[in-house]
């Protein structure tokens, strides 16, 4: 992608990118990391954003949204590019670039090998950009080498390493076990279907776009940009379906989708009977995980979501949502509210001329009112925004400690395709060393 397109913003450090919230601007970056967020369709894997984390001498660390899809196939991991006309922008307390129409990116200096083996100056010559540009480009180049950016780039030159010698012989049969992944990297490169264990930081929660309504934003699919956009308070309702609690399977009637659903949406392949169990259920989704090493899509379903939403189920959050004021949304039905609606149980008998009877045991009183009160303490938890602000502290990028996964891991699918199961989350217990004089004691 050329620069045939004027510049239509000043070219700025990382660090002064917060003074341009809203402005275009102009960057001179080295490239870290690169995260394709993507989904399967019927034709095959389209790439609908590629997230690049990016750096200067000024900040070591900072994301780019890349919307195009060419700019995002030129995105090579440890190259200098520079990014032209990108629009500064902030969600909540996160400050990050994106692309729009008129914005391009070109590469400066590739590959990665010939930033560290050559001098500066030969590097900055070899450049055909400005003053301006060849004076942030030193400058860049300069931090590069006396950083520590090798360990990003050394993961990637692993892989293509792996690529470039398959072995030519089969590892013996072992049953299946799970295993212990120190890297995202590595789990990527698991060959045969198994369980797996593994720490990785949630990066994004991404929603299928045949969920969502055709007018909504491509921006919609990813939950992190709902949370904090004004007017948005059908989250829940996209998040949340009737479907089946043990295989996590939605069963709409009136889905778009129903004639494409295949047979074994009939039954239940994880129950003893081969029943559903109906109710209202997480709507499976994939949850973006990263590490230094790479990134990977997890597919979600509805009993990994709620340990994932803190063992809050999607039968107590929608109720709650409910009650909140939402003009032209639909209630989704709940078979127990409708149970209980119809077959309350009045308090007190009544007699044949509608009068009250005097004779009521007092155990019976006692228990109602036991009831009542669980009840009214229910009913005031507010798991709606327990649920949302749950949902806002996960999909802080860069403030979370990395959590524990198990996954299952079906080789026969691709990632984007359901490759990666989450099976549990854990948070992980630091223990503190203790002196050795503890010990003695």
């Amino acid at each position: 992608m050329t620069s045939a397109i004027g510049w239509y913003g000043p070219l700025i450090d990382l660090s002064k990118a917060a003074l341009h919230i809203g402005d275009f601007v102009q960057l001179v970056v080295f490239i870290h990391r690169i995260t394709p967020l993507q989904y399967k369709s019927s034709n095959g894997g389209e790439v609908i954003r590629t997230d690049i984390q990016v750096g200067d001498e000024t900040r070591p660390f900072f994301s780019v949204s890349l919307w195009q899809k060419q700019m995002g196939s030129m995105a090579v991991y440890g190259d200098v590019v520079l990014l032209q006309n990108v629009k500064i922008t902030k969600y909540r307390d996160v400050i990050e670039a994106t692309t729009v129409v008129h914005s391009s990116l070109r590469c400066l200096l590739h590959p990665y090998e010939s930033i560290v083996t050559k001098g500066v100056d030969a590097l900055v010559e070899e450049c055909r950009v400005g003053i301006a540009a060849k004076e942030k480009l030193r400058k860049v180049v300069e931090w590069v080498k006396t950083s520590n950016t090798r360990q990003f780039h050394g993961c990637q030159l692993q892989q293509q390493q792996q690529r470039q010698f398959p072995r030519n012989w089969k590892l013996p049969e072992e049953s299946k076990q799970t295993k212990d992944c120190y890297s995202l990297s590595q789990l990527s490169h698991l060959t045969d279907s198994c369980k797996a264990v593994f720490f990785a930081s949630v990066a994004e929660i991404f929603m299928p776009p045949a969920v969502l309504d055709s007018s909504c934003d491509k921006e919609d699919m990813f939950v992190s940009r709902r949370l904090y956009k004004q007017g948005d308070n059908g989250l829940a309702r996209d998040v949340i379906c009737t479907g089946c609690q043990i295989c996590g399977s939605p069963l709409e009637s009136n889905s778009e989708n129903t004639s494409k659903q295949n047979a074994a949406a009939l039954y239940c392949s994880k129950s003893s009977n081969r029943l559903h169990v109906i109710s209202l259920i997480y709507r499976p989704f994939m949850l973006y995980v990263w590490d230094d090493s790479d990134y990977a899509p997890l597919l979600v379903k509805n009993k990994a979501a709620e340990l994932l939403f803190g063992n809050i189920k999607a039968e107590r959050v929608y109720p709650c949502y409910k009650e909140k004021p939402h003009d032209g949304e639909v209630n989704f039905k709940d078979p127990d509210t409708e149970t209980h609606s119809s077959a309350k149980p009045s308090s007190q008998p009544k007699a044949a001329d509608g009068e009250v009877l005097p004779s009521c045991s007092s155990a019976v009183d006692k228990k109602s009112l036991e009831w009542k009160g669980k009840q009214g303490f229910q009913r005031h938890m507010d798991f709606y925004r327990i649920w949302l602000i749950l949902l806002k502290t996960m999909l802080q990028q860069g403030q979370n400690s990395p959590l524990k996964f198990e996954v299952n891991v079906n080789a026969s699918l691709d990632k984007e395709n359901g490759r990666f199961e989450m099976v549990s989350v854990q948070m992980p217990f630091l223990r503190t060393r203790r002196s050795p004089d503890h010990v003695r004691s």
